[in-house]
Formats: structure tokens, sequence, C-alpha cells
């Protein structure tokens, strides 16, 4: 490959090579390689799926089959950069299954790979005339989503609902 060739792609921030049948894209010189459809996201390789819905399992079995699992936003500046990309990426307004669950325990939110999620600001949704903060769903509402009623801060949703995923490779 001609060199100045290479040079010139880096230099615009996007690489694509091929290699045994799977795309690999970075962002830029010494960035995060993700396999598409997955982008660098704040240094994470997420695909917002703005095409299939379905259940939080069902959104997890998905993303298990395109290499991934449901998304981790346990760094604010992930989170912040996930925000950004979402609405700098012209998505519509939808809500999003992200990683989490407190299925096994009440009250006690896991992400999929058995870490503690953290509670209150800055990733949970406040409501009401009392600013109340989710989740309040009780044992009915055990699913984690990006709720865009709520300006796609985390909510505890019905897991059985029909939304789109937030992926993680």
């Amino acid at each position: 490959m001609d060199h100045s060739y290479l040079l010139l792609l880096l230099f615009l921030g996007a690489a694509a090579v091929v290699n045994g049948g799977m795309t690999t894209v970075s962002s830029k010189a010494g960035g995060t390689s993700c396999t598409s459809p997955f982008h660098d996201v704040g240094g994470r390789c997420l695909y917002v799926d703005v095409s299939n819905t379905g259940s939080w399992d069902t959104m997890r079995t998905h993303c298990r089959s395109l290499g991934g699992d449901l998304a981790i936003l346990n760094d604010a500046e992930v989170y912040s950069s996930l925000i950004r990309y979402i609405h700098g990426s012209g998505f519509p307004e939808l809500q999003y299954w992200i990683g989490a669950t407190d299925e096994a325990q009440e009250g006690l939110w896991l992400w999929v790979n058995q870490e503690p999620v953290q509670m209150g600001t800055p990733y949970w949704a406040n409501y009401g005339c009392s600013n109340l903060q989710m989740p309040t769903g009780g044992t009915a509402e055990n699913c984690l989503c990006l709720d865009n009623t709520y300006h796609l801060y985390f909510n505890d949703g019905i897991c059985s609902q029909t939304l789109h995923a937030i992926c993680e490779q």
C-alpha cells in the first residue's frame, strides 16, 4: 500500500482495514479499533441500533450476535460522549436498552459484567415537582434504559417493553 495514501487516511481521521471479512474502523491514529457496525464513542466501541427493537433479553441476544453485549455506561465521560454522539448523528428521539438490571435482587442494579451501577447523579433521571430520582419502578421495572422522555438519562423499564438498544463490543 502506498504510504502517502495511508497517511491521507490517517489524516482524515478514519482508516478501514478489511481482514478476513471483518472491517475494523479506527477513529484516529492510536484510537480505539472497532469492528463494524460499532463506532469509537468516547474511547469505547458502541453501536446505537435505531433499526431493531425488542425486549431487554431480545436486544441483549442481538448485541451478542454482533460480537458484543448491551452497553455498560459506568463512566460519566463515556456516557456524555454517547449522548453527544446520539444528538450529533441526527438519530430520532428513541429509548434504548443498556446493559444493567436489578432482576436478581430488587434495588441492586448490576451491569451485565456483574459490576454495580452507580446510583443517583449524573446518570439517573429526576422527575416530578419534588424532583424525585429514578429508579422508582419497583419489582415491575427491572431493566435499564436511556429514556428519551427524560433527556436520555437512566430509567428503569419493564423488561418486556420493545425498545432499541445500545451495544458495546
